[in-house]
Protein backbone atom coordinates (compact mmCIF):
# COMPACT_ATOMS: atom_id res chain seq x y z
CA UNK A 1 0.00 0.00 0.00
CA UNK A 2 1.68 3.17 -0.94
CA UNK A 3 1.81 5.92 1.62
CA UNK A 4 -1.24 8.40 2.49
CA UNK A 5 -0.75 11.64 0.50
CA UNK A 6 -0.39 14.48 3.10
CA UNK A 7 -2.12 17.55 2.43
CA UNK A 8 0.24 21.17 2.19
CA UNK A 9 -2.26 22.69 5.10
CA UNK A 10 -0.65 19.77 7.33
CA UNK A 11 3.07 19.74 6.22
CA UNK A 12 2.91 23.56 7.24
CA UNK A 13 1.02 22.76 10.50
CA UNK A 14 4.09 20.18 11.43
CA UNK A 15 6.54 22.86 10.05
CA UNK A 16 5.26 25.30 12.72
CA UNK A 17 5.26 22.96 15.54
CA UNK A 18 8.46 21.23 14.94
CA UNK A 19 10.42 24.81 14.58
CA UNK A 20 8.31 26.30 17.90
CA UNK A 21 10.99 25.84 20.45
CA UNK A 22 13.51 27.40 18.13
CA UNK A 23 11.53 29.94 17.47
CA UNK A 24 10.92 30.46 21.02
CA UNK A 25 14.56 30.66 21.84
CA UNK A 26 15.38 33.15 18.99
CA UNK A 27 12.68 34.75 20.61
CA UNK A 28 14.07 35.33 24.27
CA UNK A 29 17.52 36.23 22.63
CA UNK A 30 15.65 39.16 20.55
CA UNK A 31 13.97 40.25 23.97
CA UNK A 32 17.21 40.57 25.88
CA UNK A 33 19.09 42.61 22.97
CA UNK A 34 16.02 45.40 22.52
CA UNK A 35 16.56 46.80 26.03
CA UNK A 36 20.64 46.97 25.85
CA UNK A 37 20.07 48.46 22.06
CA UNK A 38 17.67 51.34 23.68
CA UNK A 39 20.39 52.04 25.98
CA UNK A 40 23.29 52.21 23.52
CA UNK A 41 21.26 54.67 21.17
CA UNK A 42 19.96 57.43 23.83
CA UNK A 43 23.76 57.45 25.31
CA UNK A 44 24.45 58.13 21.51
CA UNK A 45 22.15 60.69 21.27
CA UNK A 46 22.92 62.14 24.63
CA UNK A 47 26.83 62.66 23.57
CA UNK A 48 25.80 63.82 19.85
CA UNK A 49 23.67 66.49 21.46
CA UNK A 50 26.29 67.51 24.08
CA UNK A 51 28.87 67.84 20.84
CA UNK A 52 26.84 70.70 19.74
CA UNK A 53 26.91 71.94 22.60
CA UNK A 54 30.62 71.77 23.54
CA UNK A 55 33.39 69.88 22.11
CA UNK A 56 33.58 66.33 23.89
CA UNK A 57 36.64 65.75 26.14
CA UNK A 58 38.60 62.42 24.54
CA UNK A 59 36.90 60.15 27.48
CA UNK A 60 33.71 61.41 26.16
CA UNK A 61 34.82 61.02 22.72
CA UNK A 62 36.05 57.39 23.38
CA UNK A 63 32.41 56.47 25.18
CA UNK A 64 30.83 57.95 22.22
CA UNK A 65 32.46 55.25 19.94
CA UNK A 66 31.89 52.32 22.07
CA UNK A 67 28.65 53.04 22.18
CA UNK A 68 28.43 53.15 18.53
CA UNK A 69 30.29 49.92 18.39
CA UNK A 70 27.56 48.65 20.63
CA UNK A 71 24.90 49.87 18.57
CA UNK A 72 26.39 47.96 15.40
CA UNK A 73 26.59 44.83 17.31
CA UNK A 74 23.59 44.50 18.88
CA UNK A 75 21.65 45.21 15.59
CA UNK A 76 23.64 42.77 13.50
CA UNK A 77 22.84 40.25 16.52
CA UNK A 78 19.36 40.85 15.80
CA UNK A 79 19.39 40.83 11.91
CA UNK A 80 20.65 37.66 12.68
CA UNK A 81 18.09 35.97 14.89
CA UNK A 82 15.28 37.50 12.72
CA UNK A 83 17.21 36.13 9.44
CA UNK A 84 17.60 32.78 11.43
CA UNK A 85 13.76 33.13 12.30
CA UNK A 86 12.84 32.99 8.85
CA UNK A 87 15.01 30.69 7.60
CA UNK A 88 13.97 27.92 10.65
CA UNK A 89 10.11 28.34 8.85
CA UNK A 90 11.10 28.64 5.02
CA UNK A 91 14.16 26.72 4.42
CA UNK A 92 14.78 28.96 1.03
CA UNK A 93 17.92 29.63 -0.60
CA UNK A 94 17.34 33.30 -0.50
CA UNK A 95 16.67 34.03 3.59
CA UNK A 96 19.46 30.95 3.69
CA UNK A 97 22.10 33.96 1.96
CA UNK A 98 19.81 36.50 4.04
CA UNK A 99 21.12 34.18 6.97
CA UNK A 100 24.58 34.05 5.88
CA UNK A 101 25.15 37.93 5.20
CA UNK A 102 23.41 38.80 7.90
CA UNK A 103 26.69 36.51 9.97
CA UNK A 104 29.16 38.13 8.13
CA UNK A 105 27.78 41.82 9.05
CA UNK A 106 27.78 40.51 13.00
CA UNK A 107 31.60 38.64 12.64
CA UNK A 108 32.42 42.07 11.39
CA UNK A 109 31.18 44.34 14.33
CA UNK A 110 31.90 41.77 16.46
CA UNK A 111 35.66 41.98 15.55
CA UNK A 112 35.99 46.03 16.38
CA UNK A 113 35.37 45.09 20.10
CA UNK A 114 38.45 42.36 20.29
CA UNK A 115 41.36 43.65 22.12
CA UNK A 116 43.76 44.18 19.17
CA UNK A 117 46.67 41.42 19.59
CA UNK A 118 43.82 38.91 19.69
CA UNK A 119 41.63 40.86 16.39
CA UNK A 120 43.39 38.69 13.95
CA UNK A 121 42.82 35.32 15.83
CA UNK A 122 39.39 36.31 16.09
CA UNK A 123 39.10 37.25 12.14
CA UNK A 124 40.87 34.10 11.57
CA UNK A 125 38.43 31.85 13.54
CA UNK A 126 34.95 33.42 12.90
CA UNK A 127 35.10 35.76 9.48
CA UNK A 128 34.91 34.17 6.57
CA UNK A 129 36.58 35.07 3.27
CA UNK A 130 34.67 38.30 1.90
CA UNK A 131 34.55 36.15 -1.34
CA UNK A 132 32.11 33.63 0.50
CA UNK A 133 29.62 36.21 0.92
CA UNK A 134 30.07 38.15 -2.36
CA UNK A 135 29.08 34.89 -4.08
CA UNK A 136 26.12 34.01 -2.13
CA UNK A 137 24.74 37.66 -2.54
CA UNK A 138 25.25 37.61 -6.15
CA UNK A 139 23.61 33.94 -6.43
CA UNK A 140 20.78 35.36 -4.14
CA UNK A 141 20.05 37.83 -6.73
CA UNK A 142 20.36 35.84 -9.83
CA UNK A 143 17.69 33.47 -8.38
CA UNK A 144 15.31 36.49 -7.49
CA UNK A 145 15.63 37.33 -11.22
CA UNK A 146 15.70 33.67 -12.66
CA UNK A 147 12.43 33.18 -10.40
CA UNK A 148 10.59 36.12 -11.61
CA UNK A 149 11.42 35.09 -14.99
CA UNK A 150 10.01 31.51 -14.62
CA UNK A 151 6.87 33.07 -13.03
CA UNK A 152 6.70 35.86 -16.20
CA UNK A 153 6.76 32.72 -19.12
CA UNK A 154 4.64 30.42 -17.18
CA UNK A 155 1.78 33.39 -16.46
CA UNK A 156 2.28 34.78 -19.51
CA UNK A 157 2.45 38.15 -17.78
CA UNK A 158 5.37 39.84 -20.23
CA UNK A 159 4.87 40.93 -24.05
CA UNK A 160 7.93 38.46 -24.56
CA UNK A 161 6.03 35.39 -22.79
CA UNK A 162 2.57 36.14 -24.53
CA UNK A 163 4.22 35.38 -27.98
CA UNK A 164 6.30 32.79 -27.07
CA UNK A 165 4.88 28.77 -28.72
CA UNK A 166 4.14 26.49 -26.24
CA UNK A 167 6.69 24.03 -27.24
CA UNK A 168 9.23 27.71 -26.73
CA UNK A 169 7.60 28.18 -23.59
CA UNK A 170 7.93 25.17 -22.71
CA UNK A 171 11.69 24.64 -23.10
CA UNK A 172 12.77 28.48 -21.71
CA UNK A 173 10.78 26.94 -18.55
CA UNK A 174 13.20 23.47 -18.10
CA UNK A 175 16.08 25.83 -18.82
CA UNK A 176 15.53 28.49 -16.28
CA UNK A 177 14.43 25.39 -13.77
CA UNK A 178 17.88 23.66 -14.17
CA UNK A 179 19.46 27.08 -13.85
CA UNK A 180 17.73 27.78 -10.41
CA UNK A 181 18.69 23.79 -9.73
CA UNK A 182 22.04 24.43 -9.98
CA UNK A 183 21.81 27.81 -8.12
CA UNK A 184 19.96 26.58 -4.91
CA UNK A 185 22.54 23.56 -4.88
CA UNK A 186 25.56 26.13 -4.82
CA UNK A 187 23.93 28.37 -2.37
CA UNK A 188 22.85 25.31 0.35
CA UNK A 189 26.99 24.16 -0.45
CA UNK A 190 27.79 27.80 0.63
CA UNK A 191 25.14 27.84 3.31
CA UNK A 192 27.28 24.73 4.48
CA UNK A 193 30.25 26.89 5.40
CA UNK A 194 28.84 29.07 7.39
CA UNK A 195 27.84 28.81 11.25
CA UNK A 196 24.02 28.16 12.42
CA UNK A 197 22.95 30.49 14.75
CA UNK A 198 22.99 27.64 17.73
CA UNK A 199 26.81 27.57 16.89
CA UNK A 200 27.21 31.46 16.74
CA UNK A 201 25.17 31.79 20.69
CA UNK A 202 27.39 28.84 21.43
CA UNK A 203 30.68 30.97 20.73
CA UNK A 204 29.79 33.32 23.55
CA UNK A 205 32.43 32.14 25.55
CA UNK A 206 34.67 31.37 23.40
CA UNK A 207 34.38 34.69 21.62
CA UNK A 208 35.02 36.02 25.57
CA UNK A 209 38.22 34.35 26.05
CA UNK A 210 39.40 36.39 22.79
CA UNK A 211 38.59 39.73 24.30
CA UNK A 212 35.42 40.76 22.49
CA UNK A 213 33.40 42.77 24.79
CA UNK A 214 29.67 43.66 24.87
CA UNK A 215 27.94 39.90 24.04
Amino acid sequence: MGEREIEPREILRRTRVEVAPYMRELARHSRAILPRLEIAKRWIEYYEALGKVRPLTRAEQRKLEEHRKTQRILESRLEVLRAAGRYARTKSPKDLADLRLAQSRYYESRAETVAPPKRREFIEKFVPPREFYDELAAIREEIEEKCKRYKAIKYRTTPEAMIMSPDERERALKEIGKDLSLKYARAYELGQKGMSISELIEHYREMKELGARGF
